[in-house]
């Protein structure tokens, strides 16, 4: 196994701190064949073969992998996801990293990816691509460091317990790390005093070193080597002179292409800082800056996460990355705004019954039975119509019984009179006008056996063909008529926009029958009773229809569109959700 390479996954696995296994894998010269250089835990014996499924997919597409929720082959109630993350070395895959993590993981899938990108980084420097042999100093130097820093419970105390180590192992006078706010280095830790006065002259200087180091974005070792002359170091040569030390180096830390620290170290002159040290050090930094950085952004406030995040996602917008991505946001935001300030006509749609202004029932108008049915429901009738007829074999039989009475009664009272008997004279009078008014009674009924139209119009109701020589009772309802030359709408408004609809208000209609013609409305009234229909709480409203066409007949239906005046047109697209979400907060809220 490569110590180097152990010592690397090993770190990577403190730092990302819920790691079960790992494995770092290496592509043979001239193939495509994956062969492990390191493994973690070092005394694991048969890796899970998800591990090697993953790397082989991260090797196929070039980019990082995770294949989520995978069960235990051990215990299947337990699940693990498995990451896997391409080493790439001048535009040519050197490797893979495989992790196996928990499930209930305390990172985000894209903060473990962002560590183990950091760390390759650091991976390449130690030799990756050229596999240079390190000492087993250089490795128990990175190793103790990383581990000074990683057994630490805060950040505070993490970046004392470094920069103490950092001051004794390398044997410096003095050790700052500082961070990068509005622009400028400020210092946060300071070796062999927890407390320290951020306005003294020695913590300016080192802060302007810093910044000196930050604005050229390099790092600045002075005395300056002969290979780096063209660096100004202005800053670290006042504080070399002001403050008795000779030898200053100081290293800027990235994250995510980013300086998010600075970390200045100070030497007596007799003791310059060699190249390996330096090497030391960068390397040890670049290993250990994301950890820091993601340690000191958990322990932040609330409200300094959310500035960050913003802040953020507020370079992000005026980059060139995703730039198809930010031009379609533009254009929503654009749109949103656009749609604000944009007034167009609210309209309250309605679904919506033709129906006759004047309806007119025909009932039976006595007991009997149907003779015959001329006319039924969908007909057009004119005035005087027959529709149907009711079977008057009863009556003409009654009719004729009432005659022979008629004509016996008379005889009898022609021979009162010829006798002058008064009192019979007196009774049978009173008989035969009896027997006339039930004759005329007949007679009128007679006539009405034949059911006509009142109107000309339409029946919209009764089919009496299916009901010959059915009895009927007196007063049931037979026919229902409507004129043609009149029509009511009547609208049925959801109780959610009944609000926005008030007495004179216009609209238009459209028929299911006509969908090509609109047909102007006038609202007429509202009703205050409301009822359910098809599971929606409804208000009925009456409207007038303006030049009606011939073509309109009574039960046809359609959507009405009320013009309720002029709104936003966000306000007109999103009311609805608005107001479900208003009241279901309300609803919700103590």
């Amino acid at each position: 196994m490569d110590h180097f390479a152990y010592s690397w996954l090993a770190i990577q696995c403190k730092i990302i701190g819920e790691c079960h296994c790992a494995l770092l894998l290496m592509v043979k010269p001239d193939s495509q064949i994956l062969s492990p250089i390191a493994q973690w835990p070092a005394d694991i014996k048969d890796p899970p073969v998800h591990l090697l499924t993953v790397a082989q997919s991260a090797l196929q597409t070039r980019q990082n992998v995770i294949t989520q929720n995978i069960p235990d082959t051990n215990d299947p109630s337990l699940a693990h996801d498995y990451l896997a993350v391409p080493i790439v070395i001048n535009t040519k895959i050197a490797g893979v990293v495989v992790l196996k993590i928990d499930r209930r993981r305390i990172h985000s899938t894209q903060e473990i990816f962002s560590l183990l990108e950091q760390g390759l980084v650091w991976l390449e420097l130690g030799g990756m691509e050229r596999r240079i042999e390190f000492s087993k100093e250089f490795y128990a130097t990175v190793v103790k460091l990383a581990a000074t820093c990683l057994e630490q419970p805060s950040y505070r105390e993490a970046l004392i317990a470094l920069i103490s180590e950092i001051n004794k192992h390398f044997l410096c006078e003095r050790v700052a790390i500082g961070i990068i706010k509005h622009k400028h280095a400020e210092i946060i830790a300071f070796s062999n005093s927890t407390k320290f006065d951020k306005r003294a002259n020695l913590m300016r200087c080192i802060a302007d070193a810093m910044d000196e180091a930050v604005d050229q974005d390099t790092m600045i070792i002075y005395p300056v080597p002969d290979q780096q002359h063209y660096q100004v170091t202005l800053a670290h040569a006042e504080l070399a002179s002001k403050y008795g030390t000779g030898s200053i180096y100081t290293l800027p830390l990235s994250n995510q292409d980013e300086i998010v620290a600075v970390i200045t170290l100070e030497r007596q002159a007799s003791n310059p800082f060699d190249p390996e040290s330096v090497r030391l050090i960068e390397q040890t930094m670049a290993l250990l800056c994301p950890y820091l950085q993601l340690k000191q952004t958990e322990e932040s406030p609330l409200i300094c996460k959310i500035y960050q995040w913003l802040n953020k996602k507020f370079k992000n917008i005026f980059s060139m990355q995703q730039f198809g991505l930010k031009i379609a946001s533009l254009l929503i935001v654009l749109l949103v705004f656009a749609t604000s300030v944009i007034d167009g006509e609210f309209k309250v749609h309605a679904d919506a019954v033709l129906e006759g202004k004047v309806q007119r029932v025909i009932t039976a108008p006595m007991e009997g039975y149907v003779l015959t049915a001329y006319a039924r429901a969908g007909d057009t009738v004119t005035q005087g119509m027959i529709l149907a007829t009711m079977d008057d074999a009863d009556l003409k039989l009654q009719s004729v019984k009432l005659t022979s009475e008629q004509q016996q009664t008379a005889r009898e009272y022609r021979e009162a009179l010829s006798n002058r008997n008064l009192a019979k004279i007196s009774v049978l009078s009173a008989k035969l006008e009896q027997i006339e008014a039930q004759q005329q009674l007949v007679q009128e009924q007679l006539q009405r056996t034949n059911i006509v139209a009142p109107f000309d119009g339409i029946i919209i109701e009764g089919d009496l063909s299916q009901l010959l020589g059915a009895p009927v009772e007196r007063g049931k309802s037979l026919f229902k008529i409507a004129p043609l030359d009149g029509y009511r709408i009547i609208l049925k408004i959801n109780e959610r926009l009944i609000s926005h609809v008030v007495e004179g208000q216009s609209g238009t209609l459209s028929l299911s029958g006509i969908p090509e013609k609109l047909f102007p409305l006038t609202v007429q009234k509202i009703t205050t009773i409301s009822k359910v229909e098809n599971g929606e709480n409804i208000f009925r409203a009456e409207a007038s229809l303006q030049n009606p066409s011939e073509l309109l007949r009574p039960g046809m239906s359609g959507v009405g569109k009320i013009k309720a005046g002029s709104k936003a047109l966000l306000w007109i697209w999103t009311h609805d959700l608005v107001d479900w979400l208003s009241l279901w907060l309300w609803s919700w809220w103590p």
